[in-house]
């Protein structure tokens, strides 16, 4: 049992968590597609994307890459993905504006009045593989308050490294045990009990688009599962 009182910040993950990023890449894909009379598979382009950026991420975590942040990475995979998708026809310039995409996700429905209900108790931050322009950016446009946003592009670490989660909070002077890793990954969520913090799965299905169940089960190993965001603040709010 946790013992909430003792709790004193949340820390969001928010790539797949809380911005719909799938949904938001197919829809620009479908924009440029209809501009250029071409059609692509826009599902695969979008989740291909995601999980090469992570790939990259590793490299730079393993220092094979000298330290990159995701709107770099990001952008160094389009470069490379684009040749795969000449019926595109994207210059360079037109990849720059694709890239921002990422800037302007859309929220999850549920989110939002959660997370605002969440801050009346907790003290409820980002912490992001993200840029920090991401973050700020896309919260912003879905209408999301945080009470601050930390991104591992100045952390030094990326997580899912320990130091990730340690670094975070001891800017806030708090200790991993006075903190709960909210996400809707498994990874993330046990490298952060690894490093301390309690955990709370949010089932986010269809993340990597329609059908996709691939992290929608809760788990037993974890502190709190939710349902969705909803049920997540109600647990908090006991």
């Amino acid at each position: 049992m946790v013992d909430l009182d003792s709790i004193k910040a949340l820390t969001f993950d928010v790539g797949g968590t809380v911005f719909d990023w799938h949904n938001s890449i197919v829809e620009e894909l479908g924009l440029i597609c209809n501009s250029r009379g071409v059609q692509i598979d826009k599902a695969r382009f979008a989740n291909r994307w995601r999980r090469e950026m992570f790939e990259q991420l590793a490299e730079v975590r393993s220092g094979k890459l000298n330290w990159m942040n995701a709107d770099q990475i990001h952008r160094e995979v389009l470069d490379s993905m684009c040749s795969d998708y000449p019926e595109l026809g994207l210059n360079s310039s037109d990849k720059d504006d694709l890239n921002k995409v990422w800037h302007r996700l859309k929220i999850w429905p549920d989110a939002g009045d959660a997370i605002e209900r969440l801050r009346t108790r907790y003290t409820v931050i980002v912490l992001t593989v993200l840029s920090w322009s991401i973050a700020v950016d896309s919260s912003k446009a879905g209408g999301i308050d945080w009470d601050g946003i930390l991104s591992c592009e100045f952390l030094g670490y990326y997580k899912p490294e320990a130091n990730a989660y340690r670094k975070g909070l001891g800017l806030l002077g708090l200790q991993p045990h006075e903190a709960i890793m909210v996400a809707g990954h498994y990874g993330d969520l046990r490298a952060a009990m690894s490093a301390g913090l309690y955990s709370a799965f949010v089932s986010r299905p269809e993340e990597r688009g329609q059908g996709d169940l691939t992290e929608a089960d809760p788990q037993d190993d974890f502190h709190f599962n939710a349902s969705d965001f909803t049920d997540l603040a109600n647990q908090l709010l006991k």
